[in-house]
């Protein structure tokens, strides 16, 4: 038998790799509300061009149904971590997962483009409260730091897994309608819900503290405006409007930075900015996010628009990189912290850029195989600029003061980039003249610009030796939680 908490109450009976039967099954659970969040960035992605046809809905205004969901959910992570730890991780866990399938209804009966983005920027809302309190709640469940191990091992292989099985349900759900893929969540969290109840520990009683709600206010406005000033010179192509949107953005992060210096309970502590291996890993992650966001986004459109596949088939050429991320799991694991948190950042970054240049190049001559390859290295260079940012994002006496806001800092910059990548290759595909194969192939090097941004933010990070350790691995999937490999 089992209590609320998952772990046995005697030492009979073991599941897979050691993990207690019932702590299997609130394993299970935490992963796959993670897997869903994960989710909902291929499966929409593959789906863009079937609701752009459905909906009638502009390339400008295509972009916000990517972009609504990183941006909200990038803006709002840290005050959901905050949240579980002031309010409870398991109440917060169920309103993060009620929040999310009450938007996945609402996206999948939405009409008009309006809606659909609204309740796009709602599941975000969601994600951003459920994805750092399940995996809180993961970590807490399993003290023993073997057990951690395997626990956090199972969760990543289950997470990464959403990357691949996103972009394929997603193009075999769009093959009927494209409703499907918001309904989809429907059954998947309604039956997490129930579970939750049987399987997630009680919340520990305790006093509830601030909650900094004007920070994350001002911090996601200040990114969303960012994002519209990039839309809107490709809408516009001048530079007066863009530019006073930009400029309000920077008066709303500027009030941000003024309002954690002075605010009882940061939602960010500032001294982890000043640390420069976390400054320069987060940096990076602008740059990993802009430029795999937009390189997924690019990709969709050259597929179907442009090479006329089915978005079945779409979504199987993911596969290629899902599994180049997925195959270097573990040797990245072994191979950054031998190098260093800067070389190893400078690696992966390099390869991204040459792969991402390769995929140009291969959409260009139209060369599909050539293309496939190339996504498959931009997995494994993804794996390992992953590591090495957390390496570098988590490492110091700076970081272990504040570790869940560093790691949880490292996600929502990578949402943030993925938010600003999407805008700016949906600017420039609109700016750009010639078919949509054309435009596409050629916007690819945007990307391929992200990585070289991202080469030159490595050099902020401190030169050093290697580490003599790997990554603890719950600052590997705290990062992981709701990004791309």
């Amino acid at each position: 038998m089992s209590n609320g908490g998952g772990r046995p109450d005697d030492g009979s009976g073991r599941g897979p790799a050691g993990v207690p039967r019932a702590g299997f099954a609130l394993l299970l659970t935490l992963s796959m509300a993670q897997f869903m969040v994960v989710l909902d960035f291929t499966i929409v992605n593959v789906a863009l061009p079937s609701i752009q046809h459905g909906l009638h809905i502009a390339t400008t205004t295509l972009q916000w149904l990517i972009s609504a969901y990183a941006v909200a959910f990038g803006g709002f992570l840290l005050l959901g971590g905050r949240l579980a730890d002031t309010y409870g991780r398991a109440r917060l866990y169920r309103i993060g997962l009620a929040t999310f399938v009450a938007a996945s209804i609402a996206g999948g009966l939405a009409v008009e483009p309006g809606l659909l983005i609204t309740s796009r920027v709602i599941q975000g809302i969601g994600a951003a409260m459920l994805a750092p309190a399940g995996l809180s709640l993961l970590v807490t469940s399993y003290p023993g730091e073997q057990e951690r191990s395997r626990a956090l091992g199972t969760y990543g292989a289950i997470v990464s897994t959403g990357f691949a099985s996103g972009a394929v349900l997603g193009g075999l759900l769009a093959e009927a309608t494209w409703r499907l893929v918001f309904f989809v969540n429907v059954p998947i969290g309604i039956a997490l819900l129930v579970a939750s109840y049987r399987l997630l520990p009680p919340d520990p009683p305790g006093t509830r503290g601030q909650l900094d709600v004007p920070g994350a206010v001002t911090v996601t406005a200040g990114v969303a405006l960012l994002v519209l000033a990039a839309v809107r010179a490709g809408d516009t192509l001048q530079v007066t409007q863009p530019a006073l949107i930009a400029a309000a953005a920077a008066v709303l992060l500027g009030a941000f930075v003024a309002r954690e210096r002075t605010a009882r309970a940061p939602i960010l502590d500032l001294d982890l900015l000043k640390d420069r291996g976390i400054l320069g890993a987060n940096l990076s992650l602008i740059a990993v996010g802009a430029f795999t966001a937009g390189q997924v986004l690019l990709v969709t459109l050259y597929l179907q628009e442009g090479r006329g596949l089915s978005p079945l088939l779409t979504g199987l050429c993911f596969v290629p990189q899902a599994a180049g991320s997925f195959a270097l799991s573990g040797p990245a694991g072994r191979l950054v912290p031998g190098l260093g948190p800067r070389r190893a950042l400078a690696l992966g970054m390099t390869i991204s850029l040459l792969a991402l240049s390769g995929a140009a190049v291969s959409a260009l001559t139209g060369t599909l195989p050539a293309l496939l390859a190339a996504l498959f290295v931009v997995g494994v260079a993804n794996r390992i600029s992953q590591v090495a940012s957390t390496l570098a994002g988590t490492h110091g006496p700076v970081a272990a003061r504040s570790e869940g806001t560093a790691s949880a800092l490292l996600t929502a910059t990578r949402q943030c980039g993925s938010a600003l990548g999407v805008a700016i290759v949906s600017a420039t595909l609109v700016a750009m003249a010639g078919s949509i194969t054309h435009r596409t192939a050629e916007a690819m090097f945007i990307p391929a610009g992200f990585a070289l941004v991202g080469l030159l933010a490595t050099r902020v990070v401190p030169a050093g030796p290697p580490l003599p350790q790997a990554p603890q691995p719950h600052h590997l999937f705290r990062h992981h939680a709701g990004g791309l490999p």
